[in-house]
């Protein structure tokens, strides 16, 4: 009888798809990405295997979220806290848009999705959904930092905030408040131009940091982002923004986000010498 169930359980388990098997790995390199790094900057090693592997996913099923989102995330480390030359960059981050817009393009259809706005009861029948709207943002902004000159004038701005919105309107807790800094830091950085970003508003790029710092207020991040605004919309009005540098010099990067506390620590320190 034991052997009986034992043989039924065996037959029971389906073996490890291709598609899985890929991901499997690429996660796990990925969650390796802070191996032997040093004052906020990573080895390429995992990461780089970690984007082999999500190709190679997404070579065998397309239709993944997960591979494209893996691909998106790992393309913003890859870029953000490896050391890349300029022109390598460039190059990068055109590929990240590239994906996000062939992402965002199919998950707008299966969550009904116009500007902003989403159904929420489809967009919750896909778990990644609003992570998916944050790091196809994220890709936007990274690739109009490499093209200052002609982002504005190719809607990259607009792009950016309707894509954070979406991931804001699902869950405005995804990935460490990670829409609503988005959205604070454009509204605090985008500059006005006429016809195209008369929308930005620098007193809604405050509200939204304090947002973010509120809702994750573990993350480095968003007590940086949070102080240089400070800095720069009220400069006599130095103390808030000292306290949350200070904050940040002082944390203990955590074991998930070694590489990327380690970062603010060292942009933060920078910063606060700057203002003593």
């Amino acid at each position: 009888m034991l052997f009986a169930s034992a043989v039924l359980l065996a037959f029971s388990v389906a073996p490890a798809s291709p598609v899985g098997d890929a991901l499997a790995r690429a996660d796990g390199f990925y969650a390796r990405r802070a191996e032997a790094s040093a004052f906020g900057v990573a080895r390429t090693e995992n990461v780089d295997q970690a984007i082999a592997e999500y190709r190679r996913a997404l070579a065998l099923d397309p239709s993944s979220y997960e591979a494209r989102l893996g691909l998106l995330r790992a393309f913003w480390f890859r870029g953000g806290f490896c050391g890349m030359a300029a022109k390598d960059k460039i190059e990068l981050f055109e590929e990240a848009k590239k994906l996000a817009e062939e992402t965002v393009k199919r998950l707008d259809v299966d969550v009904v999705r116009k500007k902003s706005k989403v159904r929420l009861d489809r967009a919750r029948q896909i778990d990644p959904s609003a992570e998916i709207y944050l790091w196809a943002a994220v890709s936007w902004g990274q690739w109009a930092v490499s093209h200052s000159v002609s982002a504005a004038f190719q809607a990259a701005p607009s792009r950016i905030r309707d894509l954070a919105k979406a991931a804001v309107q699902i869950d405005p807790a995804t990935e460490q408040a990670g829409g609503l800094a988005v959205l604070g830091r454009l509204h605090s950085e985008c500059p006005r131009v006429v016809f195209l970003t008369m929308w930005v508003s620098r007193q809604e790029g405050l509200s939204l940091l304090r947002q973010a710092r509120a809702l994750a207020p573990e993350n480095p991040a968003n007590a940086f982002f949070l102080a240089q605004v400070l800095l720069d919309q009220k400069p006599r009005q130095t103390a808030e923004a000292r306290q949350l540098l200070e904050w940040c010099v002082s944390l203990v990067p955590r074991p998930d986000y070694l590489v990327e506390d380690a970062h603010y620590v060292v942009e933060a320190r920078e910063l606060l010498a700057q203002i003593r």
